[in-house]
């Protein structure tokens, strides 16, 4: 599966499994019993200490993916922006969607010529998606 987090594809193979190998510092069972809601809060944590995180620490960010894409069941996209003032992770705003696999490989394309950009991203998936697909 691949997947967009902010302006980095990641090719997640199966989310649940990439999720599981990833944090070998979270148990398994605890990894199961995490809900969505559960897992966009530690999304916007994370994004809350690094808003680069997915350029900057790709293992943390690879699971992060891999943790909405197993727990969503649908999407394949997100979009974490910590505005400038943010005081707690809460004012983290999370965009979810799903897109389309031609539109994915486009994108990965992209970035393995080291053209992917915010403004690739923004036209070919946020510019797309309607409103009601913030999480």
């Amino acid at each position: 599966m691949l997947f967009l987090f902010n302006d980095v594809v990641f090719d997640l193979g199966d989310p649940r499994t990439t999720a599981l190998g990833a944090r070998a510092d979270i148990a398994p069972e605890d990894l199961h019993r995490l809900t969505v809601g559960k897992s966009v809060k530690l999304l916007r944590e994370m994004i809350f200490e690094n808003q680069h995180v997915a350029r900057t620490d790709p293992d943390k960010a690879l699971f992060l993916a891999a943790l909405i894409g197993w727990k969503t069941e649908d999407a394949n996209a997100l979009l974490a922006v910590s505005p400038e003032g943010a005081r707690t992770p809460m004012d983290v705003q999370i965009r979810l969607a799903s897109v389309s696999l031609v539109a994915m490989h486009q994108l990965r394309e992209l970035q393995s010529m080291g053209r992917l950009s915010s403004h690739a991203v923004n036209m070919t998936v946020w510019s797309q998606a309607p409103e009601r697909m913030r999480a």
